[in-house]
């Protein structure tokens, strides 16, 4: 993979609990030795209800407003932390 790999994650990121998504993301990619370039595209609280929204850049991005989300090189967009670890598992 080349740095071209952008993961988008909200601002819980590396620091949040161990079972957040954004955090279970980043330790999966490490783990591969998948390379990325990481972007805080939300923050807010961590009430769900509370966070913010719309999320117009993430949108601009990635088409979408899901976090964690990962770009490609090629363009292709993996939204959610199951779809994006399952793709890692496929990667090795």
């Amino acid at each position: 993979m080349t740095s071209q790999t952008t993961l988008f994650v909200c601002h819980g990121d590396d620091g949040g609990p161990r079972m957040h998504p954004c955090r279970r993301v980043q330790e999966a990619l490490r783990s591969a030795g998948i390379e990325y370039e990481k972007v805080i595209a939300a923050r807010g609280s961590p009430w769900p209800w509370r966070r913010e929204r719309p999320r117009p850049k993430l949108h601009a991005a990635t088409g979408q407003e899901k976090l964690p989300a990962l770009k490609l090189a090629d363009g292709t967009v993996i939204a959610g932390s199951r779809r994006i670890i399952s793709w890692v598992r496929e990667q090795r």
